[in-house]
């Protein structure tokens, strides 16, 4: 008897609570935090709810199963990003079935995942487990990933920290090994304005960032005669700038311009030493020319968020034993970011895997098949059976 199989639309209707959750990451996640973590201690789960240190959001921690070992950890973020803008056939928030669909903002990334968690949580809880069972929820995973560094951090200091962690990302259900790093940076630049007639007395900060950028795409050519891996869509780290703004008027020149700058660095690189070399070029190309002319000209850097990659070569002997679980036949590689590289940084090694595609992530009516809960469902009831005959498998 397959008893997932059986919670299907109990899985469906849990995530359609979950989507009535407005988890916008510039909003709380507490109402949803403690609507889960009521419902896994009132299952026996050993629960902590780890608050943020300056925003009302916490990460969720809950455990079942032995207590003097690592065991497993299922882990999933609990933001969304917004929907602004977008144009939606429906409610975003308000689940909408159709056509073997199942409509709404964080549908596929990833509270599909996170309902899938939940139907599992009371046969792990009923299971004679030989190794703990963590169920994880994190804030900010789509801003600044503070969420599980702070989680991390923290397991990091526990006596049995997981030894093991599947990400539900939405994968198709297929195991994903390696993903490129994610790191934001905001860019500030200071000029000088004066009337565009008497341009050569002033600074335009918007021209001074237009030679940032130029510059960081001469690091992108390099980027692509450096470090290749055939396994990503995009096959080299890449450099990107998505936003910019700045100036007030044609005729002035501009005093403030800002811009995003993206890194997305393959494992073996990080963004950090492309980001000194920039600024190594500001401070001695680029700044002592603007200050020839007016000296409060400037260029800040800050950084937004530089989360690691996720490195295959610290999750392959986790990644064999998970693959015939979920019916996978050859691992994956992503260019999005995840929180994986954070957990493989505290020496957790991890894998992504989970139902929905990325495709449909972040974007008007994103949804997940009805299939796809239902194989992730299947996938949970085969990994409950291998943590009661033998966990040791995947560590």
């Amino acid at each position: 008897m397959n008893d997932h199989a059986m919670n299907l639309q109990a899985c469906i209707d849990d995530l359609g609570t979950l989507l009535a959750f407005d988890t916008t990451s510039h909003r709380s996640n507490r109402p949803l935090i403690d609507w889960v973590a009521n419902r896994l201690e009132g299952q026996g789960y050993r629960v902590m709810v780890q608050q943020a240190p300056d925003e009302d959001k916490a990460n969720l921690f809950a455990s079942i199963g032995p207590e003097d070992q690592g065991g497993l950890m299922l882990s999933a973020h609990s933001d969304v990003v917004p929907v602004a803008g977008q144009n939606w056939q429906s409610d975003p928030f308000v689940l909408r079935e159709a056509d073997g669909r199942l409509y709404g903002r964080g549908s596929a990334d990833m509270k599909g995942f996170i309902a899938c968690m939940l139907q599992a949580a009371p046969h792990f809880a009923a299971s004679a487990l030989k190794a703990p069972v963590h169920l994880a929820l994190s804030y900010n995973e789509e801003t600044n990933m503070g969420g599980m560094k702070q989680l991390a951090a923290a397991l990091a200091q526990t006596a049995h920290p997981p030894r093991a962690c599947v990400i539900g990302e939405p994968t198709s259900m297929q195991v994903v090994v390696a993903n490129k790093g994610a790191a934001i940076y905001r860019f500030k630049v200071r000029g000088f304005e004066v009337h565009s007639s008497l341009r050569d007395q002033g600074v335009s900060a918007v021209e001074a960032a237009a030679q940032i950028i130029v510059r960081s795409q001469m690091i992108q050519d390099r980027m692509r005669q450096d470090l290749r891996h055939d396994g990503f869509d995009f096959p080299y780290s890449s450099i990107h700038v998505g936003r910019i703004a700045g100036g007030t008027a044609h005729n002035i020149t501009a005093k403030d311009c800002e811009f995003m700058l993206e890194i997305r660095a393959l494992p073996g690189r990080a963004a950090a030493p492309f980001i000194a070399e920039l600024k190594l070029w500001c401070e001695q190309e680029l700044l002592p020319a603007m200050r020839s002319i007016a000296s409060v000209s400037d260029v800040q850097i800050e950084e937004i968020t530089d989360s690691p990659s996720l490195d295959e070569r610290g999750n392959n002997r986790l990644a064999r034993a998970m693959m015939p679980l979920c019916a996978c036949h050859a691992t994956g590689r992503v260019s999005f970011g995840t929180e994986g590289g954070i957990l493989q940084d505290a020496g957790i090694p991890t894998i992504i895997c989970g139902p929905g595609q990325i495709s449909v992530a972040h974007q008007a009516d994103e949804f997940v098949e009805i299939s796809q809960l239902k194989a992730c469902l299947h996938y949970l009831g085969q990994l409950r059976g291998q943590l009661e005959r033998d966990p040791s498998c995947f560590f």
